[in-house]
């Protein structure tokens, strides 16, 4: 079993959203934190992984070193897996899987690596207990992850299992879903505390809505999790997992600020009522049927998240739509604070707005751009203008 030492734990996350998890895992205790690619390195105990799988917004995956070497040939990378005492960690009631990234002159293949650290795993139960566990690639009791870069490989244990971005609310999504974790990244990327009114114009499957209301309400996000991979581990202690969701739960705040969305699609609103009605949200968030072009704001300032839909096949039209938006936003956005993603790259430029502020996001493999503008009074003025 896992000791309750200190392990440096590697916390995946999407590409842009490196610094805000440095600063989530600040907020939470951890200790001397290291932004990587896609990835945050962090200090803490078993209970801080406990933690961290629950309250995270921005993490994707929380994974627990297991063992580091310099291979020098592929019978000495077996042995080096085989070596290390897996039938401490799990059991044969469990399935494990193992999942490899990177490649080397030996190991020129991930499946190769990965079917070689299989092979060593399955041959130290059978030495050590004389009965192997089952292999399951969909969804193992225990995900075993291998990073391979050059001659260094290092294995974890993965302490989530599914990708932190399944909270367990949505089950219905709308034409353009968008990720959970890069969702509460742009709401933690414009600073919002749940101070000023919150809309999203084409809400699709309510997830900006809902990412939103949990940190209005201080909510962990992964509240709505029953179980991590963590759970399958030998000695998982279930008291103090119970004790730290009951601590992070204790933080919740009501909330009695407005969180809208809207949307003319009726299968996107459906889904939405649905997703939202699942994350218990229901009183604290309001959506409707509404055209964004006709539609009048809701307030006289908030902050508006927009994530245009992606089916608009043909690019003329999509420019056009871009254009029309950026001119809803002067006609009638003034006082707002607008956070805009999009794929779009080319489409962007026909805003007609300037961006106080860009950032390189992705959504999945989607490369997109997160773009501010600061709506003042004077774009109001000056559209009104030009009319």
């Amino acid at each position: 079993m896992l000791q309750n030492n200190d392990y440096r734990l590697i916390v995946k996350t999407l590409y842009g959203l490196e610094d805000i998890l440095a600063k989530e895992l600040l907020s939470l205790g951890g200790r001397e934190i290291k932004t990587l690619n896609r990835a945050v390195s962090v200090v803490g105990d078993i209970g801080f992984v406990y933690k961290i799988n629950i309250a995270l917004r921005t993490g994707l995956r929380v994974l627990v070193p297991m063992l580091e070497f310099e291979m020098r040939d592929v019978e000495h990378y077996y042995k080096e897996i085989f070596e290390h005492p897996w039938e401490e960690y799990f059991g044969l009631d469990k399935s494990f899987a193992i999942d490899v990234v990177g490649t080397n002159d030996l190991l020129n293949h991930s499946s190769f690596a990965g079917l070689k650290a299989k092979d060593a795993v399955v041959d130290r139960f059978r030495v050590a207990i004389g009965e192997r566990p089952s292999v399951e690639r969909g969804t193992p009791d225990v995900p075993i992850h291998i990073h391979i870069y050059k001659r260094t490989v290092r294995v974890y244990l993965d302490a989530s299992g599914d990708s932190l971005h399944k909270r367990g609310y949505r089950l219905k999504a709308g034409y353009a879903p968008l990720n959970e974790v890069l969702a509460a990244g742009i709401i933690l990327h414009s600073k919002w505390n749940g101070g000023m009114p919150v809309l999203d114009p084409m809400c699709g499957s309510g997830t900006f809505l809902v990412e939103a209301a949990l940190i209005a309400h201080r909510l962990p996000p992964n509240i709505y999790r029953e179980t991590f991979a963590f759970h399958h581990w030998n000695g998982f202690d279930e008291q103090m997992y119970e004790k730290i969701r009951e601590g992070l739960l204790s933080r919740a705040k009501e909330y009695d600020g407005k969180i809208m969305g809207r949307d003319m699609d009726a299968y996107a609103l459906e889904a939405a009522t649905e997703n939202i009605e699942r994350a218990m949200f229901d009183d604290a968030i309001r959506i409707r049927q509404a055209d964004f072009f006709e539609a009048e704001p809701p307030a006289d300032k908030g902050l508006l998240l927009i994530n245009p839909p992606y089916n608009v096949r043909i690019q003329a039209q999509t420019h056009r739509m871009y254009r029309e938006m950026g001119d809803t936003l002067k006609a009638k956005y003034a006082g707002w604070e607008v956070y805009w993603i999009t794929s779009d790259m080319e489409a962007i430029k026909s805003i007609g707005l300037r961006p106080s502020r860009k950032w390189n996001l992705f959504n999945g493999e989607l490369e997109c751009k997160l773009l501010r503008f600061d709506m003042y009074e004077g774009t109001k003025k000056i559209h009104k203008l030009k009319s």
